[in-house]
């Protein structure tokens, strides 16, 4: 099965799910928990998706060892700036911003250049879904402590690498389209939390665990 539609088939599925969560909530506070859960597992699903599907693609071609070192180039920093977001969220924050700020202004560069874009695509795959999957996981970390930063942060993630793609025409954009969905919604998601989270002034910066 094609992982767009393994990808269309999960986000329905755990929409439905987060839905039926936030609806058995009446506290505010227990559904702004249930939303940042639900995000959370919704981002880690699509992420182990993802890495099996890139991985697999890198040990195809161009596989071997240069196969495995082109995993480990996103997947290793993937996983130590998640473990930042979970131990150290305040400073991960800044960090995190900028290196999306550097994404998305290779965007632009391959926007202006879409020769040169296309190039270093074929020899190297698709770099911008695959930059904006090994970002938007640890922002997804980061949205079980602070949602709010965490929830604008996927929104950007998930529209502007995309939006400037399908503009400048400089890149696989199916591919892109792919990557950016659910970081998206579970960008809104983490928002809509941090939302609820906010009517009860105790609540600003995290988000108690619901009974």
């Amino acid at each position: 099965m094609p992982f767009p539609i393994i990808l269309a088939v999960a986000v329905v599925v755990l929409a439905a799910v987060a839905g039926a969560m936030v609806l058995r909530q009446k506290d505010p506070q227990r559904r702004a928990a249930a939303l940042v859960r639900t995000a959370a597992v919704l981002m880690t699903a699509f992420t182990v998706l993802a890495a099996a599907f890139i991985g697999g693609e890198a040990m195809d071609q161009p596989g071997g060892m240069a196969g495995l070192v082109m995993i480990l180039t996103w997947l290793g920093p993937m996983l130590v700036l998640a473990a930042l977001a979970w131990f150290w969220p305040a400073g991960t924050i800044p960090l995190l911003v900028a290196l999306s700020a550097g994404l998305v202004a290779a965007g632009v560069w391959f926007a202006l250049d879409p020769a040169v874009a296309r190039s270093l695509q074929d020899a190297n795959g698709p770099v911008v879904a695959v930059g904006v999957v090994a970002l938007a996981f640890p922002a997804a970390v980061l949205g079980l402590k602070r949602p709010n930063p965490a929830g604008w942060l996927l929104v950007g993630l998930g529209t502007l690498p995309l939006l400037i793609t399908f503009l400048g025409r400089s890149g696989p954009a199916a591919s892109l389209a792919a990557a950016s969905a659910v970081p998206l919604i579970a960008g809104i998601t983490y928002l809509v939390a941090a939302r609820l989270a906010r009517r009860d002034p105790a609540s600003r910066n995290t988000l108690p665990a619901s009974a």
